[in-house]
């Protein structure tokens, strides 16, 4: 009798533990020391955690190893992490079933917005740049996988493609392309982080500007886990934790880029597929941010 009461009590105690293990979160690692494009992405993901430790409990974090776009939305194909969480645009001929969206805008509508650093060689000529068909005749480099790449060439765009993303800001800075556009919400943190790299300059005259949706994805075997994060940020953006942590990671960005100032040219984009919900109700008036 003893014994069946041991086994018993310690069954009881295994389920006990196994009810207060915490969550493991998996994300990816930034792609170098001065890479700070996460440092945003992964306080968005920790505060809606947060949020929700009183409804679903504790939660831990752990980091991916350096990988590319194209690498990672692989590994969340392929569930290699546990509760592993990226951030993809997602396309408009996107197939697979195998991803579950976090139901919540990353940048609230903000990063479609790019400014480009450019060439030494090519700074004058793109500064007299009034059309869309002027532009065109620059080469633009991007990351392999970056959903830029098909819609820049969709509009007619020359677009190289380039594996290292150090390596962008070197080349941009050797004339080796003309443009490298950046998002609003990185280009700040992205020249400070590069500021003495010789050759290295941001256009001053104009931006792009994109419909580019991004989401957190996970695969569909943490669709629990997706659901707990779109809720933690609907909490967060109902009491305001939500647009402090935004403002204080992308104000400084924001003004940076000098949006009023430039001459904006509106790119087409064809609508994201799987996206069934209003995400654009959480868009950000730009204009009203950078006053």
């Amino acid at each position: 009798m003893f014994r069946c009461f041991s086994v018993a009590g310690l069954l009881f105690l295994a389920c006990l533990c196994a009810d207060a293990a915490p969550l493991v979160v998996t994300l990816r690692q930034p792609a170098s020391v001065s890479d700070a494009r996460l440092t945003y992405p992964h306080a968005f993901i920790v505060l809606a955690l947060e949020k929700t430790v009183a409804s679903h409990g504790p939660y831990t974090i752990q980091y991916s190893p350096r990988m590319n776009d194209q690498r990672a939305r692989l590994s969340v194909e392929q569930s290699l992490y546990p509760g592993f969480l990226t951030v993809i645009v997602p396309r408009s001929d996107d197939n697979s079933d195998t991803l579950v969206p976090v139901r919540f805008p990353l940048h609230l509508g903000i990063a479609g917005y790019r400014v480009c650093f450019v060439s030494p060689k090519a700074q004058a000529a793109v500064a007299k740049v009034r059309t869309l068909d002027q532009l065109r005749r620059f080469t633009i480099a991007q990351g392999v996988g970056w959903m830029d790449v098909p819609i820049l060439r969709a509009n007619g765009f020359q677009v190289e493609e380039v594996t290292d993303y150090e390596a962008m800001f070197k080349m941009v800075a050797q004339s080796r392309f003309d443009l490298f556009c950046r998002s609003v919400v990185e280009v700040g943190m992205e020249a400070e982080a590069h500021r003495n790299l010789p050759g290295l300059l941001l256009d001053k005259t104009l931006a792009l500007a994109y419909d580019l949706p991004q989401f957190f994805y996970t695969h569909r075997n943490n669709r629990e886990l997706a659901d707990r994060v779109t809720r933690g940020l609907e909490m967060a953006y109902a009491d305001g934790s939500l647009l402090t942590l935004f403002r204080a990671h992308m104000s400084e960005s924001l003004r940076f880029a000098e949006i009023p100032k430039r001459r904006v040219f509106r790119l087409s984009t064809p609508p994201p597929k799987g996206i069934n919900f209003n995400y654009r109700r959480y868009d950000l008036d730009l204009t009203r941010e950078l006053k």
